[in-house]
């Protein structure tokens, strides 16, 4: 997220670091080179095709899109990009191979949508592209891995685009973004407190905004006030193995957590019905004792059904198509928080600040140079950081970035050194 000293929260268009702008490149080129696969079926225009369009001296593509803005031989474009691409660059080490290779085959063919078309069915989108009426249609499509076409399945009804991501106050007017395991039960919290006068604890009908929940209350984590029409976005995101472990041992580490609250998908693995008589073993048997086996069991299997809380970030609130353009700011939860806290409640003033330190601790955690991304009483932290090394594996880090790579590549994140580091040592 940060390098250099410099976060990208600094800015909303700016991705600093050599590795970024590459990254970004890719954004153009695949978006690009996606008309490809969409003619005959399409009749968009090259423009909508390079929101992300940043020039790069390494990458052909942008210049031929240039040169080219009413060209129709996009297999050109195509063939020049994807091509490139399936080899290992000089210089690039495992991880952002992988990333690069695993987000051409995938989420790189998802189909471009103006504004006016939501999060949900713009998805829906990609999802209705890749499952055509006939078999004709399905022969003429571009290959695809089978877990990107379980989460186009997926995301459109785990609850991936509900309301709940979507939190608002007044004081200061602000929209903000809210992704499972990214500090959701703390940032309900100040949300709630903001909003408190919405919910008045009088014994009286609540408001039907105001929901119980995770602050054991009831609470309007979005106000039903009015806000201006230009009250700025923000969203904190997480390093993504970091936060698909954290998911991971929330969810699924704990038997009686898995039973209750069923969110270690598929159940039919990890948690299957008592009630169903069979004389097979669970299918877990004997590697659930053992971290890094169930770890890697799950990422395996995951797929098969996406929970919520495994979604890639950058399909949050749509922010693979936003955060670059409309967010005024973004934030790092990682070892940095507590400065990244510190400069959300100084850029919006208000009410913010004091709630920021009542949940978070931020002033004293900046004072004392703390580096934990948790809130002061959270018990629901995973502080899944110090347990990397015992879940991880080289081969659970090669399916993490795979599956993630949408968040390295769309919104600017960077691979942690201890991953990098992980391939190399297996590969010496």
């Amino acid at each position: 997220m940060r390098n250099g000293g410099t976060s990208i929260a600094s800015t909303a268009t700016t991705v600093n670091g050599p590795t970024k702008k590459s990254y970004r490149s890719l954004i153009t080129i695949f978006t690009t080179a996606s008309c490809a696969f969409l003619l005959g079926r399409q009749t968009k225009t090259l423009e909508l095709y390079t929101t992300y369009a940043i020039p790069d001296e390494d990458i052909g593509i942008s210049s031929f899109v240039a040169a080219n803005p009413t060209s129709t031989d996009i297999t050109t474009a195509s063939s020049m990009s994807f091509n490139g691409y399936q080899h290992r660059l000089d210089g690039e080490d495992e991880a952002d191979y992988i990333i690069r290779k695993s987000y051409l085959n995938s989420y790189a063919h998802l189909l471009p949508c103006d504004d006016s078309t939501t999060e949900r069915n713009c998805l829906l989108k990609t999802q209705q592209y890749f499952n055509p009426a006939t078999e004709q249609e399905r022969k003429s499509l571009p290959s695809v891995p089978w877990w990107f076409q379980t989460l186009l399945r997926d995301v459109v009804r785990n609850g991936a685009y509900g309301f709940w991501h979507h939190f608002a106050t007044t004081d200061p007017p602000i929209h903000f973004c809210s992704i499972e395991k990214v500090g959701t039960t703390e940032w309900r919290k100040v949300f709630c407190d903001l909003n408190e006068d919405e919910c008045p604890n009088n014994g009286e009908k609540y408001p039907p905004h105001c929901f119980s929940g995770l602050v054991g209350r009831k609470c309007a984590f979005k106000t039903s006030k009015p806000l201006p029409k230009d009250a700025p976005l923000a969203v904190f995101l997480r390093d993504p193995l970091e936060r698909l472990l954290s998911a991971f041992l929330d969810k699924c580490s704990k038997p009686v957590i898995r039973r209750n609250e069923r969110h270690c998908e598929p159940n039919e693995v990890f948690n299957p019905d008592p009630k169903v008589d069979t004389k097979a073993l669970p299918l877990i048997t004997n590697i659930e004792q053992s971290g890094k086996q169930l770890f890697a069991a799950y990422l395996d299997t995951m797929p098969l059904k996406w929970n919520v809380h495994f979604v890639p970030q950058a399909l949050m609130c749509d922010l693979y198509r936003t955060i670059h353009t409309k967010y005024a700011f973004i934030g790092d939860m990682g070892k940095e928080f507590m400065i990244d806290l510190e400069r959300m409640a100084n850029q919006f003033g208000g009410r913010l600040p004091t709630q920021l330190d009542k949940s978070f601790g931020y002033v004293e955690g900046v004072k004392a140079k703390r580096f934990n991304n948790t809130g002061k009483l959270n018990g629901h932290a995973t502080h899944a950081p110090e347990k990397v090394a015992e879940y991880y594996t080289a081969a659970t880090v090669r399916k993490g970035l795979e599956y993630l790579s949408i968040d390295y590549v769309t919104l600017g994140l960077q691979v942690p050194e201890w991953a990098r580091q992980m391939l190399k040592e297996e590969t010496v």
